[in-house]
């Protein structure tokens, strides 16, 4: 009707107050089918787009984010969600998943088992499955092979130590993002084992894949995700299942009797391939250790490269070494069907520049940049994309293939570090066939063992931590030392406290510090006296380790000797980082006598477990690592495996280790002042020398030779050779204001650095010594004083004579 007002909040025509017409619907994207009616639009905060499958279960449809990031939303069937039995073992197995942590799985952002309809969100993982990477592009090989074998096992180890048993590792389960591997179809509540027959617990599983025992009704383990997993490795190497193909009985009769065909499979993989298709579970390899493995072979494969900014690769957290190797090796794979935009512009969302960045296309190491940033978001760069998630919580999310927008695949991932759920639909000839749900069973449970090598790996693998550590003498050695010194036991207990804290910041430049006073262990040092000069901070830079010293109680003092106080080899670059602590919860889960207490107790907000025996402590004396046997009480959060607290007790000494953050970005930063001589006499720890820094090289001038020291963080081994090399040479201008008689400062760049030439007894001067670099800022008005720069306090450079 002509001249009618339009509704109030509608948009209307221009010029002629009518409703203007809705938009016309964009199409969606080649990997998400139409809504059906009964469908939600909305799952919990997450807008729903189309629908990506659906099985027995329930289903899985393509969702936005506030962000405007991709997601897989998974809900549960009416039927399944009305079974009060069948919600337990969703919020049961949902916070088994919240406790596993790892690379080479999608990141889940929420879930809600309670809502009348279950659900859960993960990222959306594109790419091809493995079948179809070896069918439509071919197999893998070298190091790209070591990749897809880490990365697989990486994840396999992550789920595992969560207490989860996958139960179907197939290779239309393993998509091949543009960021690496992914281990995808995690069922949400799914039928426990329930053998009612020898051939009951085949059922779990795809004929050819399936491990041996599984066919002989034993329930799943992990062992049957290795065998699975070494099949795995076998299809990528070769374009061949390792039992071939052919009826299901054919299959099961090849797993039980047969033996796999392994031609082709590289010499390097071959052994630990045929360890973990072995008939037996026990003979296999525990996926931790197919995975340590693995990355020691991309390490030898890389020789000297392997080392990064000086650090030798195998001191390196197994996180961050996997990352690495993919951003290296794992090339070539795309998923350019995949556009994050197409998906906002089916919903009638304009991306803004927050979105954009979230949602764009990624491939190769531009997907690993971005995960490596730790934004939980997908990451940007040029050609394909994928989902890209936080520095540990995995890379990427739901699965789903295609080609030039052709037939697709998708499946949900599940996520290493939070949570899963998984359908998976398959396109064949552009029909859509419903795949279901099968995915894992909830085993047991994690056992001791596995919870505390859980809590070592949130502390090696995530993206930082930080702890308060306390040492004192304990209450019955203090009993013992009272009488002869005289004073009330809790005195002495008191004296005897020393306090550290350490921290540690994970990533591309993993930074390690342990600071505080380190008493020594003996009976050199006793009580809250600190030896005027005395180690008190290490710190491991990305492999290059410095050792600092106190202030003397003059704060002009000179410092004692360097060479007086330690000795570099005592602080080896492999004895300080997350693995100071890790390596002593290692040695408790392996001790054979791990225990768990029955009745929890409180930390903080947590009911915490309690596991306690035998262990192999590390602990700092002056700074450095000693080892000894003790026992160990460890505290872990039920809900994340976490540690909380970690203590350990020895003969005179107790230590106690407060986590107060763990897998969180941790902020580490250089502890010298950044004026040595203006040193706060109440700092803790206080340092005027760096006692030990990296050896970067040598260099000669004048006959002479010197060690290239850095002594700031902030200057790599290379910036300080160029530097030193550039000194060397006599390169530079002469800072006149800062130059005189028999001592030199040449401005080399941004540097300044000392030389002298001593005076000869004849007249004259002869030869020149080198001394240290610091820093030169130009002075835009040198007005009264006429100094042209201003030089640092501290040397960011030293160059020490050595002998020969």
């Amino acid at each position: 009707m002509s001249g009618a007002s339009a509704t109030p909040g509608e948009p209307t025509a221009p010029h002629t107050g009518a409703p203007a017409p809705a938009p016309p619907a964009a199409p969606l994207p080649v990997e998400l089918s139409p809504l059906r009616p009964e469908d939600p639009r909305t799952v919990g905060p997450y807008r729903v787009i189309g629908r990506i499958g659906a099985g027995g279960m329930g289903a899985v449809y393509g969702g936005l984010d506030e962000h405007g990031r991709c997601l897989a939303v998974k809900t549960v069937h009416a039927e399944h969600a009305a079974d009060p039995g069948f919600r337990a073992a969703f919020a049961r197995e949902v916070a088994l998943l919240r406790r596993a942590n790892g690379v080479c799985t999608a990141a889940v952002h929420a879930a809600d088992p309670d809502a009348p309809s279950p659900w859960v969100a993960t990222d959306y993982i594109p790419g091809r499955n493995l079948h179809q990477h070896v069918r439509q592009v071919g197999t893998l090989d070298g190091a790209m092979l070591r990749a897809f074998a880490a990365g697989t096992a990486e994840a396999l180890a992550a789920v595992h130590a969560a207490g989860i048993v996958h139960r179907d590792i197939k290779p239309g389960n393993v998509i091949l993002a543009p960021d690496g591997p992914k281990i995808v179809d995690f069922g949400i509540a799914t039928a426990p084992d329930d053998a009612q027959g020898p051939d009951a617990a085949a059922s779990y599983g795809t004929p050819g894949w399936v491990a041996p025992e599984r066919y002989r009704g034993a329930p799943a383990a992990p062992p049957v995700d290795v065998f699975a997993w070494g099949g795995l490795v076998v299809l990528a190497a070769t374009g061949r299942a390792p039992f071939g193909t052919g009826t299901p009985a054919e299959l099961k009769e090849r797993v039980l009797t047969g033996e796999p065909d392994l031609d082709g499979v590289p010499e390097d993989l071959l052994p630990l391939v045929e360890r973990a298709l072995a008939k037996r579970p026990e003979d296999r390899p525990a996926a931790l250790e197919a995975f340590t493995a693995l990355l020691d072979l991309v390490s030898d494969a890389e020789g000297a490269d392997a080392a990064a900014g000086g650090l030798a690769e195998r001191t390196r957290p197994l996180a961050d070494r996997l990352r690495s190797a993919l951003a290296r090796y794992w090339h070539g794979v795309d998923a350019g069907w995949h556009e994050p935009a197409l998906w906002a512009a089916a919903a009638g969302i304009t991306l803004g520049a927050g979105a954009a960045a979230a949602g764009a296309t990624v491939a190769g190491a531009a997907a690993l940049a971005g995960a490596a940033g730790g934004a939980g978001a997908s990451g940007t760069g040029a050609g394909g994309t994928a989902g890209g998630a936080g520095a540990l919580g995995g890379l990427g999310g739901l699965g789903g293939t295609g080609a030039g927008g052709a037939a697709t695949q998708g499946a949900t991932g599940i996520a290493l570090g939070k949570i899963a759920a998984a359908t998976a639909t398959i396109v064949v000839g552009g029909g859509v066939v419903a795949g279901g749900i099968a995915g894992y069973t909830a085993w047991a449970g994690p056992s001791p063992e596995e919870a505390v090598q859980t809590a070592a790996q949130h502390l090696e693998q995530g993206r930082g931590f930080s702890a308060e550590v306390v040492r004192q003498y304990t209450a019955e050695y203090a009993e013992q030392e009272a009488a002869a010194q005289g004073v009330a036991p809790e005195e002495l207990v008191e004296q005897s406290r020393s306090e550290m804290v350490y921290s540690y910041a994970g990533g591309e430049r993993p930074v390690f510090l342990a600071s505080g006073y380190f008493l020594p262990g003996d009976e050199s040092t006793r009580g809250r006296g600190v030896p005027q000069e005395s180690v008190v901070a290490v710190a491991n830079v990305d492999g290059a380790v410095y050792v600092y010293g106190t202030v003397a109680e003059d704060p002009l003092a000179e410092p004692t000797d360097p060479a007086d106080l330690a000795d570099p080899a005592d602080y080896p670059a492999a004895a300080y980082g997350p693995q100071l602590i890790g390596d002593s919860l290692a040695s408790l889960a392996e001790s054979g006598e791990l225990a768990e207490q029955e009745e929890p107790e409180q930390v903080g907000a947590s009911a915490a477990r309690v596991y306690s025996g035998p262990m192999t402590a590390q602990v700092l004396s002056e700074g450095r690592v000693e080892r000894s046997q003790t026992t160990g009480r460890l505290w872990v959060d039920p809900e994340t495996g976490q540690p909380l607290r970690l203590e350990h007790t020895h003969e005179e000494w107790e230590v106690r280790i407060d986590f107060t953050a763990v897998d969180e970005a941790v902020e580490v930063s250089d502890p010298q002042p950044a004026d040595t001589t203006m040193a706060s006499q109440d700092a803790l720890p206080q340092v005027n020398a760096v006692i030990v820094s990296p050896v970067c090289g040598r260099v000669e001038a004048e006959g002479a030779s010197y060690e290239v020291r850095p002594q700031v963080w902030d200057m790599s081994c290379p910036e300080a050779m160029d530097l030193a090399e550039s000194f060397a040479a006599g390169e530079g201008e002469m800072l006149m204001d800062y130059s005189g008689t028999g001592v030199q400062t040449l401005l080399i760049g941004e540097y300044a650095c000392e030389q002298i030439t001593p005076s000869l007894p004849e007249g004259g001067h002869g030869g020149r010594m080198l001394g240290n670099c610091t820093t030169a800022e130009p002075v835009e008005d040198p007005g009264a004083t006429g100094f042209s720069h201003h030089l640092g306090t501290r040397p960011v450079m030293a160059l020490a004579p050595t002998e020969g």
